[in-house]
């Protein structure tokens, strides 16, 4: 057990540490978003966080007032909460968000590899508000090795099945396929109240959209309730909405439970999981809202984190034909023009092509000629979104880098690769 009466932590790029007796710990930034979660020799987390950003794990509060949908993440460099120091395993941060007080614990179990995130909520307008709560936790169960080799193959060998609780409503069970060391780690997620909804791939929670600079269409549209075996393994659970009256107050959350080695597929049996950690938190002290003035400041965020993307204007078809002629050949159109090519060997690729397929635009940059692989060629990756080199190697893809490689094809980093400020 360790005590974390240090938050925040440093300047901000050393990770706090959260560890229970149970093997399970948790490296977070000094906001609150987690950069890694280990459980005894597992990692976790699909997509590890960095002292630049973390990782995508989030929880979001959804609020609608008067028909209008608002949506804040409770961890991360966006999150308007502030931390509050704490003793042993858990993690806690306070703060207020358009009236509503808001309270967010991270708690880890003793006895078992069980981690649950309290919030509690206060409702400080003069109106009705109706509000629920979706958490995405990216999961790998796999070793660091795998994981950091590539998250889309380990992604591939989760199994991700959605079950539906009587109490809890739907939860969502991840085994991984690929024995580690001839285990098979296994978790489960699902909410303290009751799930509405869920998903189980990042692609359903963010969509396309959120490379583009767009809000996320899992939380702006809420989540689907399919299941969706893909490269970006999330598991999503979405709570029934509440309401709150003013002055009125509501305590919910997630749970997730992880055991170490799970030989059979997941099955209905798997719901006694879903018992003994909602067991477990239903033991805890509630999150109540403090009092406003009690409130630390959020922590500082970083450029990688807080910029937003560039705003930048579509070129119309008069304009293409100027800069680039009027010789075009395989025109593609899907309702307008996405991609041309002209000259002897040149292919222009719009914005609009971007945003609706579903692997991103790039290119492999190499020095020299040789037709086979040379120790003194150097390479580059170079993608559409705005990342200007990535992977940038000599010889040897595997051993030899020089910069950071891009992790995800759905924007979930900005700080891989080069970036360019403005």
């Amino acid at each position: 057990m360790t005590s974390n009466e240090h938050l925040p932590a440093g300047d901000g790029h050393e990770p706090v540490r959260v560890t229970g007796k149970a093997g399970l710990s948790f490296e977070l930034n000094a906001d609150g978003g987690v950069r890694r979660i280990q459980c005894r020799d597992d990692v976790v987390n699909l997509f590890i966080g960095n002292g630049m950003e973390p990782g995508p794990t989030n929880v979001w509060l959804r609020v609608r007032r008067d028909g209008q949908l608002a949506v804040v993440p409770l961890l991360g460099p966006r999150s308007p909460l502030g931390p509050v120091a704490t003793r042993g395993p858990s993690y806690r941060a306070a703060g207020e968000w358009e009236g509503v007080g808001i309270e967010l614990r991270l708690v880890l179990a003793d006895a078992e590899p069980f981690w649950c995130w309290q919030v509690g909520l206060e409702n400080r307008t003069g109106g009705q508000l109706a509000i629920d709560l979706v958490y995405a936790q990216d999961l790998a169960l796999a070793s660091y090795g795998a994981v950091r080799l590539n998250e889309h193959y380990v992604s591939h060998y989760l199994d991700l099945t959605a079950l539906e609780h009587p109490r809890a409503g739907w939860v969502v069970a991840a085994r991984q396929n690929q024995a580690q060391g001839k285990r098979h780690p296994w978790a489960v997620l699902g909410a303290l109240t009751r799930g509405a909804s869920y998903a189980t791939d990042a692609l359903q929670v963010h969509g396309l959209a959120l490379r583009m600079g767009a809000p996320s269409v899992g939380l702006v549209s809420g989540l689907p309730a399919h299941r969706l075996q893909h490269e970006h393994a999330m598991p999503a659970v979405q709570t029934e909405a509440a309401q709150l009256a003013p002055g009125g107050r509501w305590a919910g959350g997630f749970f997730v439970a992880v055991r170490g080695d799970h030989p059979a597929a997941t099955g209905p049996d798997d719901l006694a999981a879903v018992d003994a950690a909602r067991a477990w938190a239903a033991g805890l002290e509630p999150a109540v809202p403090a009092p406003a003035t009690t409130y630390a400041p959020p922590a500082a965020s970083t450029l990688f984190a807080s910029a937003p993307l560039l705003e930048c204007h579509d070129l119309a078809e008069p304009e293409l034909r100027r800069l680039f002629g009027a010789e075009w050949r395989h025109e593609e159109r899907n309702g307008t023009l996405l991609s041309f090519f002209h000259g002897d060997d040149a292919h222009v690729v719009l914005r609009a092509k971007e945003a609706q397929a579903q692997r991103p635009h790039g290119h492999i940059l190499r020095t020299g000629q040789p037709r086979t692989p040379d120790e003194a060629s150097l390479t580059s990756t170079t993608w559409m979104a705005g990342v200007f080199h990535s992977m940038v190697t000599q010889g040897h893809v595997s051993i030899n880098r020089f910069l950071s490689t891009a992790h995800t094809w759905l924007g979930l980093f900005r700080s891989h690769g080069l970036r360019l400020f403005v």
